[in-house]
């Protein structure tokens, strides 16, 4: 249903400022896409007048260049790339005190779309005799952004009504997490207006208790600020919630504040965004947009019956060794993960196992050259030591709220210069104000012994739990169905991959995308030679595949049965108990926030 509002001032017959006077409202998707067009003086610029021009396409800037006006100059913004708009007032140096004024933020792609740049514009309102008229018509057009912003696809959205919960770990990898988001995501939300709470975690396991009982109704997605350690606490945290099969699909978004950012690097090469020019910036532009995409989460179940959710990978051998056991080399920073490779080559380990799969005929790899690059981490490993804590305080003491008003992050866009003032917004849930909140209260002792009771009950499982794609799986002890291929022999090494990333330079399965519905088996065996096991460390740009003795295979179902009593078995970067596991994709569970 497509609905036309006219808004005029009295005895104009146009809308206040607006030369084209209509704004068009799309009613039936939740939509609301305007259609404005006016002239502006831009802040500082010698009174010289833009013609500018918003609708669902983007944002059109023109104007004539010195007075000639056979020859414009037009700059034009995409939908895509404008993150926001804020309305401000004039300060105490600025003279004009009627005036109100819009800032826009966007980010566009260079012409070698090799990087993302910032670019602000703000423009002055002079169309009425009294600030609050002028600032009615500067609103309006911050409105417009936010509506072409919000609405320039058919995906699913976040709630913008709610807050976001934004979890920061400053322990992560080199310890910056804290300051990425004080410095660079804070500045951002900012721009866009995006409400949200902050908790900076003191300890592992933090976020993994916290969201076990949240009260997730109240936000509109969770955003991890951290590697991929983190993200696995939370997702293996609303696993363990009664109503997991609901919290396992809650949005989640990523900005990479580790050493092992693997999904953060994966959704940005699936988007085909610039991400190793400023991977921060590109990840908290998904956050802005906030639409929804599918994403394939694995559920692994051990031996022990527990059951772990997967988002990225798990694997044992060479990438697991070098991972786990290059921690000691920590001081070194990223170079301990060369040195720990050359010794890993030089001394190969080679693993019995057994490993079952289920193959999916349809696809097959490719092959990919590319320049080789050095090595990098592997995955994430836990940043933090354990750290003596209570299961279940009384409440969320250790949340912290930020806002710009309260933590002026550095080279922050939102004091434009000293002459203007910033004007929050109070009629939408796009305000960038945290909410101070309420303590959020853990449940009641009867509800946590319910839910102690479901995690450790084994025999609890249902249907979602043991089929995929709708094929029902065998328990952990029983034989495997015939329509599975068996290997029993040495491995050098065995990874499964569901993203294309395990890190920012180590693209272990290119044809991997964020909701294919396959695991990426990766397999070199003990037969394979130390030169072609250092071309393979050296080729993890995605070359690697054509490196001999590499096996790409795409499974949906996979039973790993390591022998012997020693070895690091990972998933997620995380180190889980050496012995069997099973695990089947559950295709399109997850919700990963993007652009």
């Amino acid at each position: 249903m497509i609905r036309t509002a006219q808004l005029q001032t009295p005895g104009s017959g146009l809308a206040r400022g607006v030369s084209s006077a209509n704004s068009t409202m799309e009613v039936g998707r939740e939509a609301v896409v305007w259609h404005l067009q006016d002239k502006f003086k831009q802040y500082k610029q010698k009174g010289k007048l833009y013609d500018v021009r918003i609708d669902e396409s983007g944002l059109t800037v023109s104007s004539e260049e010195d007075g000639m006006l056979c020859k414009r100059k037009t700059q034009v913004l995409k939908a895509s790339d404008l993150a926001g708009c804020v309305c401000m007032k004039a300060g105490v140096q600025e003279s004009r005190t009627h005036l109100a004024y819009f800032t826009l933020y966007a980010y566009p792609l260079s012409e070698n779309k090799k990087k993302r740049t910032r670019l602000t514009l703000t423009f002055e309102v002079d169309k009425e005799d009294t600030f609050e008229k002028n600032l009615e018509i500067a609103n309006t057009w911050r409105s417009a952004v936010h509506a072409v912003r919000n609405f320039g696809t058919a995906k699913p959205q976040t709630d913008r009504s709610k807050k976001l919960l934004v979890f920061v770990n400053p322990k992560s990898g080199p310890g910056k997490a804290h300051q990425i988001y004080k410095k660079q995501v804070a500045s951002i939300f900012g721009e866009a207006e995006i409400t949200h709470e902050v908790v900076l975690t003191e300890r592992a396991n933090h976020a993994l208790d916290m969201v076990k009982y949240i009260d997730l109704d109240q936000y509109s997605g969770i955003i991890i600020v951290s590697g991929d350690g983190l993200l696995y606490e939370v997702y293996n945290g609303l696993l363990m919630r009664p109503d997991w099969e609901k919290a396992i699909q809650f949005p989640i978004g990523i900005i990479p504040g580790g050493s092992g950012n693997g999904l953060a690097r994966s959704v940005a090469h699936w988007l085909n965004e610039p991400y190793m020019a400023d991977p921060v910036l590109v990840s908290a532009l998904n956050i802005i947009y906030g639409h929804l995409s599918p994403l394939d989460l694995v559920l692994v179940h051990t031996s022990e019956g527990k059951k772990i959710l997967s988002f990225l990978s798990i694997g044992f051998g060479l990438l697991a060794d070098i991972d786990i056991e290059s921690e000691r080399l920590r001081s070194i920073g990223e170079s301990r993960f060369v040195v720990w490779s050359a010794a890993r080559v030089a001394n190969l380990r080679k693993y019995h196992a057994s490993i079952s799969f289920r193959r999916i005929r349809d696809m097959t790899s490719n092959h990919v050259l590319k320049v080789i690059s050095p090595l990098e981490r592997s995955m994430t490993v836990q940043e933090e030591p354990e750290a003596a804590s209570e299961a279940h305080p009384d409440s969320l003491s250790r949340s912290q709220s930020f806002s710009p008003e309260m933590e002026k992050p550095n080279g922050a866009s939102l004091d434009l210069s000293s002459s203007l003032i910033k004007i929050d917004s109070k009629s939408s849930g796009e305000s960038c104000e945290t909410e101070n909140g309420s303590r959020q209260a853990y449940p009641h002792k009867d509800e946590q012994s319910r839910q102690g009771k479901l995690e450790d009950d084994s025999e609890g499982d249902n249907e979602d739990y043991r089929t995929t794609n709708g094929y029902s799986l065998p328990d952990l002890d029983k034989p495997v169905p015939d329509d599975w291929e068996t290997i029993e022999d040495k491995f050098i090494l065995v990874y499964a991959c569901y993203q294309s990333h395990l890190a920012s330079n180590v693209q272990l399965a290119p044809k991997a995308t964020p909701n294919d519905g396959c695991m990426w088996l990766v397999v070199m065996r003990g037969t394979a030679s130390k030169s072609n096991v250092a071309k393979f460390l050296l080729g993890l740009d995605g070359s690697h595949i054509n490196v001999p003795g590499v096996e790409m295979i795409p499974v949906d179902a996979l039973r790993i049965v390591p022998s012997g009593n020693s070895g690091y078995l990972n998933v997620d970067g995380e180190v889980i108990p050496w012995g069997p596991v099973q695990l089947h994709v559950l295709p399109g569970k997850g919700q990963i926030i993007t652009r």
